[in-house]
């Protein structure tokens, strides 16, 4: 508790990070809302209509937890943060609990709002989507212990949430198109909001958690190295 304690402090005095999480909030509900406004509901699912502010509202919330991990970096916290928690797999999972409490926050807040204003989304649509969010968030997170510099983690992120369903849709072969929509976390994950076939509603989640998990897991062993320079 102490270590969650610490980690809120610093979230709070970091430059920016906290406007992060109203951004969140409000591209999320601004795009669903344009969205809502210029695509007619007959022509795509409701809920990939109302929710489609979630492509972009990710994008903030990789921000978030790519400061809380390289702001520290930045700044020349991390030493002080070492030398405090020489537990690294619980200072890494402190980040994780804080990054992942503020996305739910915000996700709560703009995903429910998002289909208020649109013409509707199920409730699997909005519940997967938070889920969604958090994990991407999560995702982040990891990456972002694992190269420690805000840009390249940025870079890495984003690269792998909106390049791998580029990607399968330049692919000619529905096969490969298949296997990479399975394997795309942004692709495989959004399958929740409907009208992604061949991936399941649900099952698809497990696609940006497995991101996650590896990537978290990955990033314990980089926090659990040497510090090296500060970046």
């Amino acid at each position: 508790m102490t270590t969650i304690r610490s980690e809120w402090t610093k979230f709070r005095t970091l430059p920016g990070l906290p406007w992060l999480a109203v951004l969140l909030v409000v591209v999320t509900v601004g795009v669903g809302a344009a969205a809502s406004a210029l695509v007619p509901c007959c022509d795509v699912l409701p809920s990939r209509v109302s929710l489609a502010g979630v492509l972009a509202g990710q994008v903030a919330a990789v921000a978030l937890a790519v400061g809380v991990v390289s702001g520290e970096y930045a700044t020349g916290m991390i030493l002080t943060t070492l030398l405090a928690v020489p537990d690294r797999g619980r200072l890494l999972a402190a980040k994780a609990l804080l990054t992942g409490g503020l996305t739910l926050a915000g996700a709560l807040v703009a995903i429910p709002v998002s289909a208020a204003v649109g013409p509707g989304a199920t409730p699997t649509a909005v519940v997967g989507s938070i889920v969604y969010l958090v994990l991407v968030s999560q995702f982040a997170l990891g990456v972002a212990a694992l190269v420690r510099d805000a840009a390249v983690a940025m870079g890495v992120t984003l690269g792998i949430l909106y390049g791998l369903p580029l990607v399968a849709r330049m692919v000619q072969d529905p096969g490969w198109q298949e296997r990479l929509a399975w394997i795309s976390p942004m692709e495989a994950g959004l399958a929740v909001q409907g009208g992604l076939e061949p991936v399941g509603t649900w099952a698809g989640l497990a696609v940006p958690a497995v991101w996650a998990a590896v990537a978290l897991a990955a990033g314990r062993s980089r926090v659990g190295g040497s510090v090296g320079p500060v970046v």
